[in-house]
């Protein structure tokens, strides 16, 4: 019996150190009939709100300057600067005061719900009101990576690189990989994720990012094995676009531009030549930044995550890659000519780790563009 007491008694103290819940906001987005109930939290007698269940309503964000101790919090392209355990926060040139201080509770950080109900509606006139005792906002805009296009390299009547040993057709394994991360993507960022082919089918190079730019996508990632002459290279190489700078890269642009000849007819390759102005075009060039960064986490997941050879972040001129108006990267999973990466290559548990690591390099681009997006 004591022992039941005992256990009653840690159930309450454990309810009272986590604070319990102290009431709710109820926010009503514009033209939209279901209101959105944001929960507070009662913290030291005083009524609170989690940063972290405005983001998903507002499409805001925070920066934090840990060393400062500052917190910028982003709602509807403003700036709001507060100052830990203080009861001020500046907006535009002007301070003012909450009455109580933003506080911080196991990495989370939270503000007065006062100023949810109060300050915000007084600083965002025309974006947020009051009616009542709910919110009435504006459809945020969101600028977040909704939408991703992965194209499973070559298809149809072109096999791609074929292994010396096994004899597995890179198509194969290109699209065995992309099904696996579209599962990964879907699930666990809730992204719409469309496939430049989704069976054994051939797909032009150019009508590949010609597919990405008209469904608005807003990251393109094609998913290729390498091919060498040696049966001795072996390992990871992660692309984005750019003029060749080194012999490496200009034999890697080779083995998937050549295709175009020989799937895509007499002529194809100097079609493809004429586009070659594109690469200076303003419309691509801002993006080739968000590529790099791209190819850059991706990259570093996939060593990781694999252990595999590193051969590095490189830059190339392939053709699948030109006109993407929007962040663009090629993955050279491992060399399918290299007796052991073929036999890891064609393993649906080594698939999966490929997916789950380019995934996770994707997870961790987003997160970062998101916040530059939405500022």
């Amino acid at each position: 019996m004591k022992i039941k007491h005992l256990s009653i008694l840690l159930v309450l103290l454990l309810l009272c150190s986590l604070q319990l819940i102290a009431g709710e906001i109820s926010i009503q987005i514009k033209n939209d009939p279901k209101a959105k109930i944001i929960s507070t939290r009662e913290l030291e007698g005083i009524e609170y709100v989690d940063f972290e269940t405005l983001h998903p309503v507002l499409k805001s964000h925070l920066k934090i300057e840990y060393d400062q101790n500052r917190v910028y919090y982003y709602v509807y392209g403003e700036q709001f600067l507060f100052m830990l355990n203080s009861c001020f926060y500046s907006f535009g040139p002007d301070n003012f005061n909450m009455h109580y201080p933003m506080i911080t509770r196991a990495s989370r950080f939270y503000v007065p719900a006062i100023f949810v109900r109060e300050h915000l509606p007084l600083r965002l006139k025309g974006k947020i009101s009051t009616s009542g005792k709910n919110l009435v906002i504006n459809k945020p805009q969101d600028n977040s990576i909704l939408t991703i296009v992965l194209d499973p390299g070559h298809g149809g009547k072109d096999p791609g690189a074929v292994g010396k040993t096994l004899k597995a057709r890179e198509k194969d394994i290109n699209l065995a990989v992309v099904f696996k991360l579209k599962a990964l993507l879907e699930k666990e960022l809730g992204l719409k994720v469309l496939l430049t082919r989704s069976d054994d089918s051939y797909v032009t190079l150019g009508s590949r990012t010609r597919f990405a730019n008209e469904n608005k996508a807003d990251l393109f990632v094609s998913i290729h094995t390498n091919a060498a002459v040696s049966r001795a290279g072996y390992g990871i190489e992660t692309y984005y676009l750019a003029t060749s700078v080194n012999s490496s890269s200009r034999a890697v642009e080779a083995l998937e531009n050549d295709v175009v000849e020989l799937y895509e007819g007499a002529g194809a390759k100097q079609r493809y030549d004429d586009l070659a102005f594109i690469l200076s075009d303003l419309s691509q060039a801002e993006h080739l930044e968000g590529s790099n960064q791209l190819a850059t986490l991706v990259h570093e997941n996939l060593i990781f995550g694999t252990r595999n050879n590193d051969r590095g972040v490189r830059q190339a001129d392939f053709y699948v890659l030109r006109g993407a108006f929007m962040p663009a990267i090629l993955v050279e999973l491992g060399f399918i000519t290299n007796e052991n990466e073929e036999a890891k290559l064609v393993t649906p548990e080594y698939q999966e780790r490929l997916a789950r690591t380019i995934f996770e390099g994707v997870k961790r681009f987003k997160h970062r563009y998101d916040r530059i997006r939405n500022t």
